[in-house]
């Protein structure tokens, strides 16, 4: 029993309290060792002869203080089954710090940063935005007043509904909120039917004056002789020939 109660003794006082060791030191056996910086680790603890060899983390790991440790801390992975991504990634010097993928707001933190993260709410047409998302609130939508509407997803403000006055149409205010479609059917059909109209019209135009040419054209090649007949003057086409004049003379 004597002689345990001495090995126990021997070991108690060949180990150093925390709280005795100065402040950017760490105990170790009968030592205080000076820590290794942030970035760094300990290769080999300090002697009675030497001091503590320090070596860098490696990739992917990091140590964010002074420190006694073995072995660098492993960076954190951000988890993309909740919609998380590096916000900034991690150094020798510092761990990941992680935050929400495009188009998401955080729901959940964590000790340090963000743990879950959710899809913002999409404005429809027929509402718009009151409140735009942050990193940590949804968007907040609203429905357009009576007799405005939007067309687009996440509209910041709503419209009047157009009026075709030059017709005599005006679009009350019980159509639709979220479509300005049949407006749209309106005007084009109006649209459409006045550049039809136009169109014949100059088609018709077109026809007319090709048949006036043709007919005008067709009383080209033939000569005019004047007669008299019955004491009146008549004047008379004769059909041009190609023939020879000579051929024409009489034998």
């Amino acid at each position: 029993c004597l002689k345990v109660f001495a090995v126990v003794l021997v070991i108690q006082l060949d180990r150093v309290d925390a709280s005795e060791c100065e402040l950017g030191e760490y105990p170790i056996g009968a030592e205080c060792c000076p820590m290794c910086a942030a970035g760094l680790r300990v290769f080999k603890h300090c002697t009675a002869n030497s001091s503590t060899t320090c070596i860098p983390c490696v990739a992917d790991t990091y140590t964010d203080h002074p420190n006694g440790l073995k072995h660098c801390r492993k960076c954190k992975l951000c988890d993309k089954g909740a919609n998380l991504m590096p916000e900034v990634a991690c150094t020798y010097t510092k761990n990941t710090v992680c935050g929400c993928l495009p188009g998401y707001f955080c729901i959940y933190f964590g000790t340090e940063d963000c743990e879950l993260c959710q899809r913002y709410t999409v404005c429809f047409p027929g509402t718009m935005v009151k409140e735009r998302g942050t990193k940590t609130t949804d968007n907040v939508c609203e429905a357009c007043p009576p007799g405005t509407s939007s067309t687009a997803n996440m509209s910041s403000s709503c419209t009047p509904w157009p009026k075709l006055k030059e017709n005599g149409l005006v679009q009350g205010e019980d159509g639709n909120s979220h479509s300005d479609s049949s407006v749209a059917t309106i005007v084009g059909a109006v649209v459409g039917s006045a550049v039809g109209t136009a169109l014949v019209a100059v088609g018709l135009k077109y026809i007319w004056q090709r048949r006036k040419r043709k007919s005008f054209g067709g009383q080209q090649g033939q000569a005019l002789i004047l007669t008299v007949e019955n004491g009146d003057q008549t004047t008379l086409p004769v059909q041009e020939s190609s023939a020879d004049p000579e051929e024409l003379k009489p034998e």
